[in-house]
């Protein structure tokens, strides 16, 4: 049987460099784009997980196959590479080039900007962020006690897992023609001195790695000093902030509470081995001075021992390779194909099934089912009154199965609701009731929910199935989303659920309030872009502030709303998320585009409020449009402005959408409309467009100056038009979260 071998990062890429590994032109085109998806990659390298294998093809020379490199859209010449043993990459392109491009330099070095196979995924830098000292974050390497966690960071496996690695990658994106010190093609003899300075402090709370010094270049001992003082840099400054917080104790604290005190920071071995005791009998100074020398000491162990771990994430990832000579290309496909063939991965929630039993024999999964379809009582007063005529009309209403939380097609869950599910299960297990002890981020960890007994299983699936229903009738209620995979932010669901599940905060005299509040929070951070990253860090603090907030308004006093207020100014207004010149396009030139979602929420954020669709249906009636009104999972997204062009307005819109740079791509430009419009609007002549559209349809309710739609518009006046629905859109979501915010009727204290 033939058996994979292995071979390190490094020396991987090494031959990439050398044109050793080349792509043949059959093979497939780069498509693993998605940030998340190169994020998770990149994650379980740092956490020396397995990371699958590749495919590889053996060939006396290059001349073999038509080729290019690595990265590269542009074909080789064959001749140009020499003679000598090469290997075609038939499987694993897509792991391999974001290994290489996170990694190294290889990809640029073997591609011009322009030649790059797919610009916008590969023009990314990733950083490992690490947490600066008293931060209150998490921290996973041991940076705050300057004590690294492993005895052998070379060889020993991390604690951590994948998931924890994943919310400290960091990704920034640099431009053709940007003179920023991580893009590979700006030349600068001070680039490196720079990218030192900005490693220091690139955002408030966090250090960066830069993780493309780990492999590869030219000036490879120069790129290693650098990242090796940048280590140490790190090191260095947590070091500086526990002096400085020993000498801020120092006034006012016993000699005996100093010297507990430094005695349980530093590590013990240090302390026993370098710390002058005889610091003691004098002043201040000299203590703070023997402080400082240990922690040097640890700070420079800390830093050997942080290099030594990520340099052998690299050299000793575990990538199989599967080699045959090119007398075996028959075998190669049927190896090929038996690769990519799908299957079931085992997952927490499968361990923890087989574990319930223990305690009830009924199948869980047919517990859940029976759960999210069982009827339910909903407080009709919580429903906005632009939506409540539909709402009203509703029979047997369910707000789990109208998310869809369950596919009857598939016969599956949606993974999201699982690990919604098990969040919300934890939550409730350990802390069944709210209170003002904090929440810490543990409770969602891996190891806590396989902790979960039997009984706690049974016992809690009916209760976390109620609280996550709950949270589908505030989504659709209060956020216009019409099934469970488009809430935009999954772990929004937990705080939401584990809330709810108190029943005064649901059907209690205080759930309108507790309601707004939620909505108002909502809104915030969906057009802040609050939750855009550092999900699991953001959870645990937002869900302690709600839970706050929620206790004194059951207890008759006015929630402290500072933190969601400071927030609240960011709305629509978050550099490089949602400000207007983002949100208009103008970074589009730089590659910097809005993201998918800001179309989804505007669009949502409409629907919540209920509006008239844009042309009257087959009996020229105007079709009303909310999450309960008929058809509403078939609302199509619609650019209202089209492009201005002989042709239809389907052939417009796809014009536009080939265009990715385009202003009409903004989500300023987005609406939903029902099917029946969607149809009619696609066939049509562009001419005709603006004449269909009906003066009461209601352009004016959802933002836009007029129902006027003038294709013969300048770019300009377009632009002007979007602008207009942009400060339309702030002022009805600023105004929206201020009377959510209105909290006078509860007479308590301040």
């Amino acid at each position: 049987m033939l058996q994979p071998f292995q071979e390190s990062l490094d020396r991987t890429i090494t031959k990439i460099k050398k044109n050793m590994i080349l792509l043949p032109n059959f093979q497939r085109q780069f498509v693993w784009k998605d940030e998340e998806n190169q994020k998770s990659l990149v994650a379980s390298v740092l956490t020396k997980m397995p990371i699958g294998s590749i495919l590889l093809l053996k060939a006396r020379n290059a001349n073999e196959y038509a080729c290019k490199a690595l990265g590269s859209s542009k074909r080789l010449d064959p001749n140009s590479l020499g003679k000598g043993d090469v290997e075609f990459l038939l499987d694993g392109q897509q792991r391999l080039t974001v290994l290489a491009n996170v990694f190294s330099d290889v990809i640029f070095d073997l591609s011009a900007i322009g030649d790059l196979i797919a610009p916008m995924a590969l023009k990314r830098r990733f950083f490992l962020a690490l947490p600066r000292y008293a931060s209150g974050i998490e921290d996973l390497f041991g940076l705050h006690s300057l004590d690294f966690p492993l005895d052998k960071p070379d060889s020993d496996d991390p604690d951590f897992q994948t998931a924890d690695v994943y919310e400290y990658i960091r990704v920034l994106k640099f431009s053709k023609t940007s003179k920023d010190y991580y893009n590979p093609y700006y030349h600068d003899v001070s680039k490196l001195s720079k990218l030192e300075s900005f490693c220091q402090n690139p955002e408030e709370k966090f250090y960066y790695i830069p993780l493309f010094l780990l492999i590869d270049s030219s000036k490879a001992s120069m790129k290693n000093t650098t990242l090796s003082r940048i280590i140490k840099s790190i090191a260095e400054n947590v070091a500086k902030a526990k002096v400085e917080e020993l000498a801020s104790m120092m006034e006012g604290s016993s000699r005996e509470e100093i010297k507990e005190y430094i005695k349980n920071d530093l590590i013990e071995d240090a302390y026993e081995e370098y710390f002058d005791e005889s610091c003691y009998a004098n002043n201040d100074d000299n203590i703070i001075e023997a402080y400082q020398s240990v922690l040097n000491i640890q700070a420079d162990g800390w830093s050997s021992n942080m290099l030594l771990y990520i340099k052998s994430c690299i050299t000793q990832i575990n990538l199989s390779q599967i080699s045959l000579d090119d007398s075996q290309k028959a075998r190669a496909i049927d190896i090929y194909e038996n690769l990519n063939r799908g299957g079931v991965s085992l997952d927490i929630y499968d361990l923890l099934m087989a574990r319930v039993t223990l305690a009830n024999p009924e199948p869980y999964n047919e517990r859940l089912k029976k759960y999210i379809s069982s009827p339910a009582c909903y407080i009709n007063e919580l429903v906005p009154a632009g939506i409540k005529a539909d709402y009203k009309k509703l029979s047997g209403y369910k707000a789990s199965v109208s998310m869809a939380c369950y596919d009857d097609n598939k016969k599956e869950f949606p993974k999201n609701y699982l690990d919604s599910f098990l969040n919300v299960l934890s939550l409730i297990s350990y802390r069944p009731k709210l209170t003002h002890e904090e929440y810490h981020l543990d409770l969602l960890k891996r190891n806590k929910k396989l902790s979960l007994t039997p009984d706690l299983l049974d016992k809690n699936c009916e209760p976390s199935c109620k609280a996550i229903d709950r949270a589908c009738f505030f989504f659709q209620t209060r956020c216009g989303l019409r099934k469970f995979k488009e809430i935009n932010f999954i772990l929004m669901v937990p705080i939401v659920a584990y809330i709810l599940h108190d029943d005064e905060c649901y059907s209690g005299k205080h759930g309108e309030d507790v309601f707004n509040l939620l909505e108002a929070w909502y809104w915030i951070n969906i057009f802040s872009g609050q939750f855009d990253r550092d999900q699991n860090a953001r959870i645990i603090t937002d869900l302690n502030l709600l839970v706050d907030c929620i206790l004194d308004i059951k207890h008759n006093k006015k929630p402290n709303l500072k933190w969601l207020l400071a927030r609240k100014t960011k709305v629509l207004d978050m550099p490089g998320y949602s400000d207007q010149s983002h949100i208009l396009m103008e970074n589009a030139e730089n590659e910097e585009y809005p993201k998918n979602i800001l179309s989804t929420a505007i669009c949502q954020y409409y629907l919540s409020e209920g509006y008239y669709d844009l042309l009257k249906d087959n009996n020229s009636n105007m079709r009303h449009m909310s999450v309960f009104a008929p058809d509403s999972d078939k609302y199509q997204m619609h650019h209202v402005i089209p492009l201005g062009a002989d042709c239809t307005v389907a052939e417009s819109t796809d014009n536009i959408r080939k265009n990715k740079k385009h202003l009409l791509n903004s989500p300023l430009n987005m609406l939903y409309i029902t099917d029946l419009s969607n149809l009619k609007i696609s066939n049509a002549a562009l001419d005709s467009y603006t004449n269909m559209i009906p003066k009461g349809s209601g352009l004016t309710n959802v933002g836009f100056p007029s129902s006027s739609i003038s294709i013969s518009a300048t770019e300009k006046e377009k632009k002007e038009l979007l602008k207009q629905r942009y400060s339309s859109l702030v002022d009805a979501i600023q105004l929206e979260i201020t009377t959510l915010l209105d909290f006078t009727s509860i007479h308590g204290e301040e």
